[in-house]
């Protein structure tokens, strides 16, 4: 009982560890499973890619961030229609940012641990909201 009574004080702090919770970057934060029917099994060690659809009606932007807050990838005024191509950045997590200067329509930042051979498709849809956050293995 006596030894029993010294673990008391680590359960508690292990409570509150699990409790927190961490704020959205700007908006939503969004974590989605991996879409396993899209596995191929040529990948060898191919850095994570990420490439954005817009089938909406305005520009938007779309920053790849790595966690010393670098921008990796920047790609500005993806017109609407347009499918930009793969773009590779380092492994590790980094914060996707999709954003428009448009009031009254959301930017979105989604925070992803990225691993080779991943890659992470954003589509926006005809409403000009994000559709889709697909996270594929290539």
């Amino acid at each position: 009982m006596r030894n029993l009574l010294k673990f008391i004080p680590f359960f508690g702090i292990a409570l509150v560890f699990k409790a927190c919770i961490t704020e959205p970057l700007d908006s939503a934060v969004t974590n989605q499973e991996f879409n396993s029917s899209t596995f191929d099994t040529n990948c060898t060690g191919d850095l994570p890619k990420t490439r954005l659809i817009n089938n909406g009606t305005i520009a938007f932007d779309l920053q790849v961030i790595n966690a010393d807050g670098i921008a990796e990838i920047t790609i500005l005024s993806i017109d609407p229609g347009i499918t930009t191509t793969w773009n590779e950045f380092e492994v590790g997590e980094v914060v996707f940012s999709v954003s428009n200067d448009t009031p009254m329509i959301n930017d979105e930042k989604v925070v992803l641990d990225m691993d080779t051979c991943m890659g992470y498709e954003i589509v926006i849809g005809p409403d000009n909201s994000i559709e889709s956050f697909d996270p594929i293995i290539f």
